[in-house]
């Protein structure tokens, strides 16, 4: 069997023998016996004219009896819905009008598949779709109406099968090579019948005594899999324990320390020869083994020796390298060589997930193949992120054992998905499991810095899923992270990450945003109010209800209950404080001005802003309430001082620990917002309007990210070798230099450096100037922008990607357009229309025809292969918009902000946003630049010099639709 679709499947960096495992279930699952699971079952899928039984109908059923590994008997039918099938699902189902015509009705079809199915166990993928269609069409006392009856695969296939990215049908029958799944209930019922075997034998495989506990898991709960799960553990019977699952996962592990930079002492650092990183980047190097038809880059070798002279020389770096240079190997190898030469670890910080599986899953492991055949090297790399990326094991099992009362069905889904999910895992963090934690108490099986118990916790250190991964990450050779974390650990003096004094921070242009996301003060209503509530509910599992009763199962326990009593009083007084001060400051949405169309406002607390009557009023409350939050915490330090003598409450003085953290940090954060005199830091907050109560976010964030860098981070670092194709304007690094405060380190410190493409941008990319468009000021301009994006979309037919800085504007134009291209055969997708990010990116890139309306989030990090992106066009120049705190505070500071600040942030966006369309050697495309203000402001150069192609036009529309009709056919 091909196991290409499978690897593609499974969640990267999946254990070999699992992934082994995995590859065999299809084949097992067609001859094995399952001795007490072979009673027959009614596998069904129906299709429908829409999602919402009652109002929508049935269209197509179908069904199969199994009998252990076969199918003895079939049941399909087409069903008239007594109405016009929505073209929606025509495309979808490839079901018509006529296909459907003289077909049974509904309910006739259902009495048909009841009489077919008798009363044996009904299985389908999200049962509960096809459960409410059916139902609609019975009585109550039908067996289609009885849960009991309904096993949901969905759900099955979620814990048996835990280290797949999805699994939705189309996911699960390309991943085991059975019969496809294709949206007709005919076809989805064979490819089901093949995946409930295979769940099956996946539950098999589970360690003994999993599924049994498993099975008791929240017995409250009903739960139609819970008889399924107790039949399966009567055949793989055992005892069962977290501690005993890390162990059988962890048992080989054997890590080696290696040294900190600082610490290796001068005599024993080797210096690294550029001739030899050369000669890794030759076609007989190290990476001509690793790719195929190699043909070195003078580009990459250029990049590639910078930053191994940089770590040589204990230099920085800022190193702009257009796309296709080839970035990432340009600088692995030399932090590979540099790393195991000196026997240090070495860094890479980057900003987006991808890169970061990127390097992890594909760079990294084919550098360790190479290393290993030329020098019989062993290349250790690790990935690391923050506390509540990771499962803590002891607060997941407090939580099964203490908070079962408000565990929701969805939640106890997500609950055994974790518990299969850390059976097949050695260490690896929870972001790849498609979970949706909206409404899971994520807190209550993640652990901060503030809560791990360390060394007293009997998961520590090697089972422990983040200091196993730290524990691995001090042995490695080259760390992975990511931005928030690396400047997390700057903040938090080293508490997270091993010692590192070499980084690669890739994804540069994005590090001082981040870098004052985590430099921030912050004083979230939300996180107040949650921390406050877990002093003061009084549902029993509240954490001062733990403490006190187990403080009266101990000696001299009431002293504890006493200071107990008095803490929840003090928080509840705060409670109530809190809801009048947020209530307030919630108030200040009135001075925000502009549209009232979004839910989400920030606004910047200007010295207007602060003579207002309603900032006096905010004042006022929140002097009241920070004196009271200051005596909560104060109280909650005094309890944790007192449950030190008690071994027994490890656990409660952790939490207590954390949330005092909390606490602590929320008043730093309203001391500093309220007084308003420290000139380091701008203050805005965050207004959210949908919410019922007030949720809204008051925020310091530092003015200068340049100069906290400069006093904490560099400091720490031997070399900081910033990476990026967009952190340059130009020629000029002024502005990235001032950003990070490279521009204020010694200048012999420091050196930048821009490496052109290796992509033949004047031939590839085509960049078009409208000059017929109003300027964005003008009434005028959002029409001349719809008729431009809707004759470029009929002239290409697809393939365009429309990157909007407006939300309403983007709307209003899709509102307009999108319905004509339809009929035209091209597909529109528009971005917040109730569809993930994700989905998007994986309709566009699979739909030549289609194009994409978006915004922010897909200026950059989104990757389109071949001409499934063919065109881009920015209706606007991406200018922050004018009340942006920052801005603001920036403009009253300093005499040139918006030359120094804004236009080169605009300019990168710009690259950015170019850099979307050539992709690889092989791509071509245009991009449409239809903002008047290139042509009419001095600026506007700025903007074009920054490109990476001279091959400029300035055209009318229709002298533009005139040629992309001619370049489509």
């Amino acid at each position: 069997m091909d196991n290409t679709a499978l690897e593609a499947a499974l969640i990267a960096g999946t254990d070999a023998d699992i992934a082994a495992a995995y590859a065999t279930l299809a084949a097992r699952a067609e001859t094995v016996r399952l001795n007490l699971l072979e009673e027959q079952v009614v596998i069904l899928d129906t299709e429908t004219t829409g999602f919402k039984s009652g109002e929508d109908r049935l269209i197509e059923i179908a069904a199969a009896i199994m009998d252990g590994p076969l199918i003895v008997e079939r049941f399909s039918t087409f069903v008239d819905p007594g109405r016009p099938i929505p073209d929606e699902i025509v495309e979808l189902t490839h079901i018509t009008d006529a296909d459907v015509k003289g077909a049974p009705s509904p309910a006739e079809a259902v009495r048909a598949l009841a009489e077919f199915a008798g009363h044996r166990t009904l299985i389908a993928h999200n049962a509960s779709f096809d459960r409410g269609f059916l139902e609609y069409e019975v009585s109550s006392d039908s067996w289609f109406a009885n849960g009991d009856a309904w096993i949901d695969s969905l759900e099955l296939a979620r814990i048996a099968l835990p280290r797949l990215r999805s699994h939705d049908m189309h996911t699960l029958s390309r991943a085991f090579g059975v019969v496809p799944s294709t949206h007709r209930a005919i076809d989805d019922v064979e490819a089901l019948c093949a995946i409930w075997r295979i769940c099956l034998v996946g539950l098999l495989d589970m360690p003994p005594g999993l599924v049994g506990f498993l099975a008791h898991l929240f017995e409250d709960i009903d739960w139609s899999l819970r008889p399924l799960l107790s039949t399966i553990a009567s055949c793989n019977d055992g005892v069962f324990s977290v501690a005993t699952l890390r162990d059988a996962r962890i048992k080989a592990l054997s890590p080696k320390l290696k040294t900190d930079a600082t610490d290796l002492p001068e005599a024993e650092r080797v210096i690294i020869d550029t001739g030899e990183i050369e000669e890794a980047f030759s076609a007989e190097g190290l990476l001509g083994r690793i790719f195929k038809d190699y043909e070195p880059r003078i580009e990459q070798v250029e990049f590639a020796c910078e930053v191994i002279t940089a770590l040589n020389n204990r230099e920085h770096r800022a190193l702009d390298a257009g796309t296709g240079v080839g970035k990432s190997m340009g600088y692995l190898v030399p932090l590979a060589h540099y790393a195991l030469s000196n026997n240090i670890r070495v860094g890479i910080a980057t900003k987006t997930n991808a890169l970061l599986d990127q390097l992890m899953y594909h760079e990294l492991p084919a550098l360790k193949e190479a290393l290993a055949l030329r020098n019989h090297e062993d290349l250790r790399y690790v990935a690391l992120k923050g506390y509540d990326h990771y499962p803590c094991l002891r607060k997941l099992v407090r939580y099964v054992r203490e908070d079962s009362e408000k565990t929701s069905h969805a939640d106890l889904i997500i609950t055994a998905m974790l518990y299969a999910y850390i059976a097949q895992t050695t260490f690896g963090d929870l972001d790849p499991l498609p979970l949706y934690w909206n409404s899971f108490p994520h807190h209550h099986i993640s652990a901060t810095t503030e809560e791990c118990l360390h060394g007293k916790c009997r998961f520590f250190p090697y089972r422990c899923f983040i200091h196993g991964a730290r524990r691995s990450a001090s042995g490695a050779d080259i760390v992975v992270t990511n931005h928030a974390l690396l400047f997390r650990d700057s903040v938090m003096e080293g508490n997270v990450l091993p010692a590192i004094g070499h980084w690669v921070i890739d994804e540069a242009h994005a590090v001082e945003d981040e870098a004052r996301a985590q430099l921030s003060l912050v004083a979230d209503a939300a996180d107040v109010y949650e921390a406050l509530g877990s002093l003061v509910m009084a549902s029993g599992k509240s954490l001062t209800d733990r403490i006190v009763k187990r403080a009266n199962e101990l000696e001299g326990g009431a002293t504890t209950v006493l200071k107990t009593a008095k803490v929840v009083s003090d928080a509840q007084f705060a409670f109530d404080m809190a809801d009048s001060f947020f209530s307030t400051v919630h108030e200040l949405d009135e001075l925000v001005s502009g549209s009232t169309a979004y839910q989400q406002q920030e606004l910047w607390i200007s010295a207007e802003v602060r003579e207002s009557a309603i900032w006096g009023t905010v004042v006022r409350l929140g002097t009241a309430f920070l004196k009271r939050l200051e005596a909560v915490a104060h109280q909650v330090g005094e309890l944790y001082t007192l449950l030190g003598d008690y071994p027994e409450m490890l656990e409660a003085q952790r939490d207590l620990q954390s949330l005092k953290h909390r606490l602590d940090c929320a008043c730093e954060a309203l001391v500093t917002i309220i007084n308003g005199d420290n000139d380091n830091y701008v203050f805005s907050v965050i207004l959210r309007r949908s919410e019922r109560q007030a949720r809204d976010t008051l925020i310091a964030a530092p003015l200068d990210v340049g100069a906290e860098l400069v006093d904490t981070f560099y400091p720490e670092m031997e070399s900081v070798i910033y990476s990026s194709a967009t952190i340059s304007t130009g020629d000029s690094f002024e502005y990235f230099a001032r950003s990070t405060g490279l521009d204020r380190l010694a200048p012999d410190s420091w050196r930048a450096r821009r490496f052109d493409s290796s992509y033949d941008f004047e031939h590839q990319m085509k960049v078009f100037v409208l000059t017929d468009i109003a300027s964005p000021d003008q009434s005028s301009y959002l029409a001349d922008i719809e008729r431009a994006t809707l004759q470029i979309h009929e002239a290409l037919g697809g393939g365009i990607l429309t990157l909007f800085t407006n939300k309403s504007e983007m709307r209003t134009i899709y509102d307009h357009i999108a319905t004509y291209l339809k009929n035209q055969g091209i597909s529109l997708l528009c971005q917040g229309r109730g569809t993930s990010v994700k989905r998007l990116r994986d309709e566009f890139t699979v739909n030549r025809d289609s194009s994409l309306f978006a915004l922010k989030s897909f200026w950059e990090g989104f990757d389109a292969p071949g001409d499934t992106l063919r065109c881009v066009i920015l209706p606007k120049l991406p200018f922050t918009r004018p009340n942006d705190p920052l801005n603001c505070e920036r403009s009253i500071r300093e005499r040139e902000s918006w030359r120094l600040h804004i236009l080169p942030e605009a300019i990168i966006s710009v690259k950015q946003a170019a850099g979307r369309l050539i992709r690889s050697s092989t791509d071509s495309g245009f991009l449409v630049l239809a903002d008047a203000r290139l042509l009419q402001k001095n600026y506007g150069k700025s903007f074009l010099r920054a490109l990476p192609t001279t091959n400029i036009q300035l055209v009318t529309v229709e002298e533009l639709v005139c040629y992309l009709e001619t370049q489509r056919l």
